[in-house]
């Protein structure tokens, strides 16, 4: 039974009875009323609130006791109602604590949460930057030894090179030795040639044209035969005078077109070293390699073959 019930009642029985019993009753109410104040003071969860509504009550109670006799009905009411609202509010104010706890507790949790996520993220974070960490060193790894192997076959091609180079110098060398040794001993055997005549004479465009056939070299060779420099040395005799002389190289078509090239090439300068040592003036002659380039007869047979295979002279 609410408070506010039993003040009502205790009312209406103090009017139907007479004066004595009315204020034993009176001075029960109003010390139920001052129990009820107390107890919703000594809550534990409630004594330490709605104090302005507790101090509300604890007057109307007052007022309530002390009142006089026709005013007792209204004040006991009135204090009933005052110490009611004073739970009620104290009531009220203990939810509104507990619901403020409850939204901290939530943002508490809510924060940590975030918090959680946030180290979470974090270490993620970490994690992949670890790994961008790794993916880059062992890269940068991968680069180094690229380079060092880079390096290393850089040096040994280098090396390898080198060797080669010396290897073709001396190839070069042995070649020019066996040369000079060639060309040397085809002067000794020109020397013993006594009764040597010029290359043929053809006519060509108004010019005389000395030719050489391949016979006047070794096979591949631009060494020229002591037959041929004492028939050089023979044409020198006849090369007076201040015209110019251009000396013409010729092969077949059997090999490479660069190496028949350098080849005529060698054998024109071999005939023009000869005339030059036999006593014509060199600044009166030019050497020229022709290749494969200008063919006299057909390269499908030995013996066209043969035919251009051969060193030209011509006087201008």
């Amino acid at each position: 039974m609410s408070t506010r019930l039993l003040a009502l009642l205790l009312a209406a029985g103090l009017a139907l009875c007479g004066p004595a019993t009315a204020s034993t009753d009176h001075e029960e109410a109003v010390a139920r009323l001052t129990a009820e104040l107390r107890a919703l003071e000594t809550d534990p969860s409630l004594g330490s609130l709605a104090r302005l509504e507790r101090l509300q009550a604890r007057q109307a109670i007052a007022d309530a006791r002390d009142a006089r006799r026709r005013d007792r009905e209204h004040k006991l009411g009135l204090a009933a109602v005052r110490l009611e609202a004073a739970r009620l509010a104290a009531e009220a104010e203990l939810l509104v604590g507990q619901a403020r706890q409850l939204d901290r507790e939530r943002d508490q949790i809510m924060l940590e949460a975030s918090q959680r996520e946030a180290e979470r993220a974090r270490r993620e974070a970490e994690r992949l930057r670890l790994q961008a960490m790794a993916r880059e060193e062992a890269i940068q790894r991968e680069l180094e030894q690229a380079e060092t192997q880079r390096v290393a076959e850089l040096e040994a091609a280098e090396a390898e090179t080198a060797q080669a180079r010396k290897l073709a110098a001396a190839r070069a060398r042995e070649a020019e030795l066996a040369r000079q040794e060639a060309e040397l001993a085809a002067a000794i055997a020109a020397d013993d040639i006594t009764d040597a005549s010029p290359p043929p004479l053809s006519r060509k465009g108004g010019r005389d044209v000395y030719t050489l056939d391949g016979n006047a070299f070794g096979s591949g060779s631009a060494s020229l035969t002591g037959a041929a420099q004492a028939s050089l040395r023979a044409l020198a005799g006849l090369l007076s005078g201040s015209g110019s002389v251009r000396i013409e190289g010729h092969t077949d078509s059997q090999g490479g077109e660069a190496a028949n090239q350098a080849l005529s090439q060698r054998r024109a300068e071999a005939v023009k070293r000869v005339l030059v040592e036999a006593g014509v003036d060199g600044g009166r002659l030019q050497a020229a390699g022709l290749g494969e380039s200008s063919p006299v007869a057909d390269n499908g047979n030995a013996a066209g073959r043969a035919r251009n295979r051969r060193v030209e002279i011509i006087i201008n």
